[in-house]
């Protein structure tokens, strides 16, 4: 108290103010994070989108394999036959 009998109340007022500030700090680092969590997520969805149509483009690239194994097993035969046949 004061010397009139009041209550000293500048702590708690410093308090409150210094509280309010932290709260509204928070608020806005935590505002900041989900704006960001926000674009990374839209980022994130187009990138997916040109891959999968990437992948549709490099698909026949699968094919590729398949289609040197049937080739190799060709030569192989006419390898063959050209020894059968004396050449």
């Amino acid at each position: 108290m004061n010397e009139l009998g009041e209550p000293h109340l500048g702590g708690w007022w410093t308090g409150l103010i210094i509280g309010l500030v932290v709260v509204v700090v928070v608020v806005v680092v935590v505002s900041v994070l989900l704006v960001l969590a926000s674009r990374i997520n839209a980022q994130a969805r187009a990138a997916a989108r040109e891959l999968e149509g990437t992948r549709s483009t490099t698909q026949p690239l699968v094919e590729l394999g398949r289609t040197n194994d049937t080739l190799q097993s060709i030569l192989r035969g006419a390898r063959t036959a050209r020894e059968a046949l004396g050449g």
